[in-house]
């Protein structure tokens, strides 16, 4: 079986909604039943994979026995038989907030860079940075301590002040070259360009758990929805939601695998047809809802 990173950058607002909300947002984005963070599902994710692929966007038809072969049968087929390949979640990795110095910032925390190098070690990739440490909330001021690369321009000028949202950020400079390292990765993974790299190094930070955690549950968009009523021009009655979103800019990772083809009409070894994805260098396409507003539209990677 062969395992391969991906990485996906949104490039607009993505929502992939598990249904109606018990809280005040009715439509919540889809999130990590452990750290509580938002994600993009698997489930979402192979659909769209297979709909880019079988519409030929990306291969021509002496690609499609295989491309049947990685993404399964029509369940209508006389000759049905199980999909070559198993897509993970996309996890958070570093979530795009607002800062008052630098526009605003690549945000990762030791959890989701811990999961981002379980991700890599899964994929035969050992050549992540150490994990940083945070030591404990300044008592003098209580502020969380943040870890800035050598060129960040994330500070306050004269100072070492970050001002995320509702939260003020001390940096912590001795986590300057743990920073940089995991920047200088990071970079490689979600951006194309040199353009894109530096500006991605620039604004790369990582923080506290905590304060990640209280970011993901206050500062993801929150979008209102009306529908108007033909007849009378005004809303219609009891036709008002709100609908979360991951903002453009958000960036996730995780773990494709793809087995040898079951497909007795077309054999296959697992290389042959993990080489499909992996030979696309950005894929870009629409996942979850609301594809008509502009919303879901993210490039993704494949590292073989």
């Amino acid at each position: 079986m062969k395992k391969m990173l991906f990485s996906i950058r949104a490039l607009s607002s993505v929502h992939c909604g598990v249904g109606q909300g018990s809280s005040d947002i009715d439509l919540p984005t889809a999130r990590h039943a452990v750290s509580g963070h938002p994600l993009i599902p698997g489930s979402s994710l192979k659909g769209v994979l297979k709909d880019e692929f079988l519409n030929g966007r990306y291969y021509k038809d002496q690609y499609l026995g295989k491309i049947r072969a990685l993404f399964g049968g029509d369940p209508t087929d006389r000759e049905s038989y199980a999909s070559a390949i198993s897509v993970g979640d996309a996890n958070l990795v570093a979530l795009p907030t607002r800062s008052n110095f630098g526009t605003f910032a690549y945000l990762a925390s030791t959890y989701t860079l811990q999961m981002f190098k379980d991700l890599c070690m899964r994929v035969g990739k050992k050549n992540c940075p150490a994990i940083p440490t945070f030591g404990q909330v300044d008592p003098q001021n209580g502020h969380y301590k943040v870890a800035l690369t050598t060129d960040s321009v994330l500070c306050a000028p004269g100072t070492k002040n970050v001002y995320l949202e509702e939260l003020d950020l001390n940096e912590d400079a001795n986590l300057k070259a743990t920073c940089d390292a995991w920047a200088d990765l990071l970079s490689k993974h979600f951006f194309a360009d040199e353009e894109g790299q530096k500006l991605f190094k620039k604004r790369f930070a990582i923080v506290d758990d905590n304060a990640l955690n209280f970011l993901t549950e206050t500062a993801l968009p929150v979008d209102p929805h009306i529908a108007i009523d033909e007849k009378t021009g005004c809303v219609k009655d009891g036709a008002l939601w709100y609908e979360e979103t991951m903002a453009p800019e958000t960036l996730l990772a995780g773990v494709i695998s793809v087995d040898r083809s079951f497909d007795t009409r077309q054999a296959a070894l697992a290389d042959d047809l993990a080489e499909l994805i992996s030979e696309q260098k950005s894929l870009y396409c629409q996942i979850g809802g609301k594809a008509t507003t502009g919303k879901g539209f993210v490039v993704m990677h494949v590292e073989a």
